[in-house]
């Protein structure tokens, strides 16, 4: 029931397929509703256009999270997509005689069962917690929580705080803490992060795709998603590596800072950047 199922389910819809959404959160949009305060998303507005409703013109490049939990929610009212919030999906099972799938669901505490064609996973590549184990976890006296569970800095003023992690969840929540008030703020880098700016990406990889200059060229969303997924993912890195070596010339001096932080940072395994590495870990 987040982006991705909306907009699929938007598609099917006008194609004529009949399609229900299952979501286990109270709205549409509480996938973003949900998380830190001071989240935006890091893809530009041209990037994340909805089928048959693009955001309006005055849209920011980068969205709130709470601007977008509402978009979605609209647009799930507007297409009159057939929406089941506070669903559970407790499991699912392929029966191959029949050729359908048994759907069981918890449906405002009654427990049904759905038996459809087809089956979509919608439930995105990052949304699952991840913990490791720390040792004196259970005797810690302090809050001890994931990202996703996170509110906002203001809660945590005058108090030591460590953020374990390095990438971009990590960095937003840390320098919340600090610009909040909290007394100390330290950051535990367990391994080599992608580091690229927003301005480099627009300017040398999204930007002759998604950008308002696109779009003055002539390049609709709906042009460029077609020009990335005609292109094979084998063929992607080639393609990356130069853009990437590009932009290290490019930001050089923010690098070298890095180095001389003793901050570890990569372009992706072989060189590639960060969409192959999305790819890969997705």
């Amino acid at each position: 029931g987040g982006q991705g199922g909306i907009a699929l389910a938007a598609r099917l819809k006008r194609l004529g397929v009949p399609t229900l959404v299952i979501e286990k959160n109270e709205r549409a949009g509480d996938s973003w509703r949900k998380r830190y305060r001071s989240l935006v998303l890091h893809d530009p507005v041209w990037y994340d256009h909805l089928p048959y409703l693009p955001f309006p013109d005055h849209w920011p490049v980068f969205s709130p999270k709470d601007k977008m939990g509402d978009w979605l929610e609209m647009y799930a009212k507007v297409m009159e997509l057939n929406y089941w919030s506070s669903t559970l999906c407790t499991g699912a099972r392929y029966d191959e005689e029949a050729g359908e799938w048994e759907v069981s669901l918890n449906y405002g505490g009654d427990r049904i069962k759905l038996y459809p064609k087809q089956l979509v996973l919608a439930t995105g590549m990052s949304g699952f917690p991840y913990m490791p184990a720390l040792r004196g976890a259970d005797s810690f006296e302090g809050r001890l929580c994931h990202s996703s569970q996170f509110d906002a800095g203001s809660n945590y003023a005058g108090k030591n705080c460590v953020v374990l992690g390095s990438n971009n969840s990590a960095h937003d929540i840390a320098a919340d803490l600090w610009e909040q008030g909290a007394e100390s703020v330290t950051m535990i880098q367990r391994s080599s992060s992608v580091v690229c700016t927003s301005d480099a990406l627009m300017e040398h990889a999204w930007g002759k795709l998604y950008s308002q200059a696109a779009l003055e060229a002539g390049i609709t969303t709906e042009i460029a998603d077609l020009t990335v997924a005609s292109t094979p993912f084998k063929l992607l890195p080639a393609q990356m590596k130069p853009v990437y070596e590009t932009i290290r010339k490019r930001d050089a001096q923010l690098y070298e800072g890095l180095e001389k932080a003793g901050f570890l940072f990569d372009f992706g395994e072989d060189g590639s950047g960060i969409h192959s590495t999305y790819l890969r870990r997705g």
